[in-house]
């Protein structure tokens, strides 16, 4: 089986709204998920709010990478924000995790960007795991906070 990984094109866009759906499911959070591939399309190639990879098996798309740049004021320097990292289930176990890792360690090289972060469910047993097998720090100092929808607006 040949691994790769690209970046995405607008028609595998339909393909990772169903993994993104996928997803959703796993984490009991589908409910959550308004986005359309028109969105999809105007947030990574209109906008360039993000990016997105496209993970395949020998031509098929099983997973997928969003990812978009950060930037920290105390060291005046970017990083790497993962969004999003989907394979799938069939498909994990073989180290196909960890090379998106390693893609996204030269993305931090290439650019130099100090830090690639993520946010990853209390309850994620199998990401904990392979989190701290790759020697990441769980950062238990930080709370995330989100202002969104109606409690946004009342800001405007």
């Amino acid at each position: 089986m040949k691994f790769e990984i690209c970046e995405s094109k607008k028609e595998d866009l339909e393909k990772i709204l169903e993994l993104l759906k996928e997803l959703a499911v796993h984490e009991n959070m589908l409910d959550s998920v308004k986005c359309t591939t028109k969105e999809l399309e105007e947030s990574f190639f209109k906008h360039k709010y993000a990016k997105a990879l496209s993970l395949k098996v020998d031509d098929k798309i099983i997973g997928y990478v969003m990812y978009f740049y950060t930037f920290s004021s105390f060291w005046g320097l970017g990083g790497l924000y993962l969004e999003d990292i989907y394979i799938q289930p069939k498909y994990r176990k073989k180290g196909y995790a960890k090379a998106v890792f390693r893609y996204l360690a030269q993305i931090c090289k290439k650019k130099n960007l100090k830090r690639l972060e993520w946010v990853c469910l209390n309850d994620n047993d199998l990401g904990i795991e392979f989190y701290t097998a790759l020697n990441a720090r769980h950062m238990s100092e930080w709370r995330t906070y989100r202002l969104e929808g109606k409690n946004l607006e009342a800001l405007m």
